[in-house]
This record gives structure tokens, C-alpha cells and sequence, in this order.
């Protein structure tokens, strides 16, 4: 099981703990997953990513290959980063590590 890190905000009894390592949430589910944790400017950078991804394979031939290939290196890298990048948006709302 992956280890966490709690965050909580000063003052209060609010407290979330945010795995490490790779997020399958993110890795599958992509803006959903931002969604669900009030991540907005994420979901929106990873829609426009993926709509970059899917734009050139309506005009060459070997898109639909290429933009797979693209899409699941992205996914990739959204699941190794995404926890971490929860994390820091909880730190700029106020939350600290415990």
C-alpha cells in the first residue's frame, strides 16, 4: 500500500491525507480525476492537452496511432505527477504537512 502525506489546515481539525507515488485515478480518469479533488486549472490544462493530442490525427494518415501513443504517454505522466500536484494545491490553499 502507498504511503501518505496529511495535510491540514492550521486552526482547524481539517485534515486530508494524499497518497505518493503513481496515481491510477489520474492515469485512467485524467480531468475527472482533477475534477473530483477541486483541482480546476489542472482538468482544464489536461482537456486542452488531450484535445492537442486528438487534433492532428483528423488530418494525417497515422494519427490515430501517434495520438494513442501521445495520449497514453501523457496519461503516463499524469500518474506519476497527479498526487503531487494535489498536494501542492492544497498547499496553496492554506493546508500544511503534518
Amino acid at each position: 500500500m502507498a504511503d501518505r502525506i496529511y495535510l491540514g489546515r492550521p486552526g482547524t481539525d481539517d485534515t486530508i491525507g494524499v497518497p505518493t507515488g503513481f496515481s491510477w485515478g489520474a492515469f485512467l480518469l485524467g480531468p475527472i480525476w482533477a475534477l473530483s479533488r477541486r483541482m480546476w486549472f489542472a482538468a482544464f490544462a489536461m482537456v486542452a492537452v488531450e484535445l492537442a493530442l486528438y487534433l492532428p490525427s483528423l488530418w494525417l494518415d497515422r494519427g490515430n496511432i501517434v495520438t494513442l501513443l501521445l495520449s497514453i504517454l501523457f496519461g503516463i505522466a499524469c500518474g506519476k505527477y497527479g498526487n503531487d500536484w494535489h498536494r501542492r494545491v492544497l498547499e496553496k490553499r492554506g493546508y500544511a504537512v503534518l
